[in-house]
């Protein structure tokens, strides 16, 4: 019974992850990307099964060996969940990497790659802001127009945007674009990097 409430446990704290997953993903239903939004869930929902295969293991195991299995199970649930999310999207993982390093030209064509495979919006607004931080602001605003079309509900893309015009001159639509941000997107981050832009403009 005790493996019982410890199994409980273990999927409660993992329906946690798979919320905040898929709340990060939500772009991907908006676009009916049901396939690409499924993979990213894949790790959480393998190690969910694992988890519901606990009690039925230790059930097999003779009473002495019950700690030891149990490390060893949940211990390989790990391995095998790091793994398979380490293979999730990792040219999309790559990219990021690359942005972060500020190796921008980089970055960008491999958004580019990705869009020519699978031409979701999210990958359209990493590649504005690659372009944007490469100096090419005018290649960055044609990709965010275009997944801001495929998804007028992306807010990052409105912030990609935004940038793209600031560096343009286009400073009223610019501001257009990060007030339009909080009305769109829930991401706490993403509404306060919008009020800091906002504020650099204004005093601009």
């Amino acid at each position: 019974m005790s493996f019982f409430y410890a199994t409980l446990g273990a999927l409660a704290i993992l329906a946690g992850f798979l919320f905040a997953v898929g709340r990060q993903n939500r772009d991907l239903l908006r676009v009916r990307a049901y396939g690409e939004f499924l993979v990213r869930l894949l790790p959480l929902l393998t190690a969910g099964i694992l988890v519901l295969g606990l009690p039925f293991v230790m059930d097999l195991t003779i009473e002495g060996n019950a700690l030891l299995v149990l490390l060893v199970y949940l211990g390989g649930a790990v391995v095998l969940t790091v793994m398979m999310a380490r293979l999730v999207a990792p040219e999309e993982k790559r990219a990021g990497n690359l942005f972060r390093s500020e190796e921008y030209e980089g970055a960008a064509a491999i958004y580019e790659r990705l869009i020519a495979y699978r031409p979701l919006p999210r990958y359209y607004s990493a590649l504005a802001a690659s372009l944007d931080a490469s100096g090419d602001p005018r290649a960055a605003l044609e990709a965010a127009d275009t997944a801001i079309k495929l998804d007028p509900k992306l807010g990052i893309a409105y912030y990609n945007r935004a940038s793209a015009l600031a560096a343009l001159g286009e400073l009223t639509r610019a501001r257009e674009d990060l007030q339009t941000i909080p009305r769109i997107d829930s991401n706490r981050r993403l509404r306060r990097a919008a009020e800091e832009a906002l504020k650099t403009l204004d005093k601009g």
